[in-house]
C-alpha cells in the first residue's frame, strides 16, 4: 500500500466546508422533527433561514474545492471562498422571500387569535361580579372566551371595548363609555 493511499493522516481530516454541509443539513433535520419545541424557543421561520444558508455554504464550497481540485492552490481565495458565501446568501434571501410569501398565503384564520389582537375590538359580557367575569369577542373567524376586569360596573350582554390584554386577561370599558 503506497503512502497516498493509505488511511487519512492528520491535515487530511473533515474541512470546514464539510462541517458547514454536516450541521446546515442537521440543523434542518432538527427543525423538521422538533418543529413545536424550536417555535417555541425561536421566532418563526428562523430555523431554516439560517440553516439553509449554512448548508449550501458547505455544499458549494465542497464542490468549488473538488473542481478545482490539486489546483486549489493556485485558486484565488476570493473564489474559494466567495462562490459559496455568495451561493449562501442568495439561497437565505431566497429562503426567506419564500417563508414570508407562504405565510401571506396561509388563510389569516389558521392560528387561533391571542388576547392581545383583541385591543380596540368590541366584546360582549358573558358575567359579571365585583368587578371580574368572562366576555366572548369574535374576530378572524374564531369565537373566544376570555377572562376580562373593568373599574366600571358591567352587566351579562353588555358590550364592551377592549383596552389592554395582560396575561390573556382582557381591560374592558363599557361600549357606551367610548362612544360618547
Amino acid at each position: 500500500m503506497s503512502e497516498a493511499e493509505g488511511p487519512a493522516r492528520k491535515g487530511n481530516g473533515v474541512g470546514i466546508f464539510a462541517w458547514c454541509a454536516i450541521i446546515g443539513c442537521t440543523v434542518l433535520v432538527a427543525g423538521i422533527l422538533f418543529d413545536g419545541l424550536l417555535d417555541a424557543l425561536l421566532p418563526d421561520g428562523l430555523v431554516p433561514i439560517l440553516a439553509l444558508p449554512v448548508a449550501v455554504f458547505g455544499a458549494i464550497g465542497m464542490g468549488v474545492t473538488a473542481t478545482t481540485g490539486s489546483a486549489a492552490a493556485q485558486v484565488p481565495a476570493a473564489v474559494l471562498w466567495g462562490v459559496p458565501t455568495a451561493a449562501a446568501l442568495g439561497s437565505g434571501a431566497l429562503m426567506r422571500w419564500l417563508w414570508n410569501r407562504l405565510r401571506r398565503s396561509m388563510p389569516l384564520d389558521t392560528a387561533p387569535p391571542t388576547p392581545t389582537e383583541l385591543v380596540g375590538e368590541k366584546v360582549t359580557v358573558l358575567w359579571w361580579k365585583d368587578g371580574s367575569g368572562e366576555v366572548r369577542a369574535v374576530t378572524r373567524g374564531h369565537q373566544l372566551t376570555l377572562p376580562a376586569r373593568s373599574e366600571q360596573p358591567l352587566r351579562s350582554g353588555q358590550s364592551a371595548w377592549v383596552l389592554d390584554a395582560v396575561d390573556s386577561t382582557l381591560a374592558i370599558v363599557p361600549w357606551e363609555q367610548i362612544s360618547d
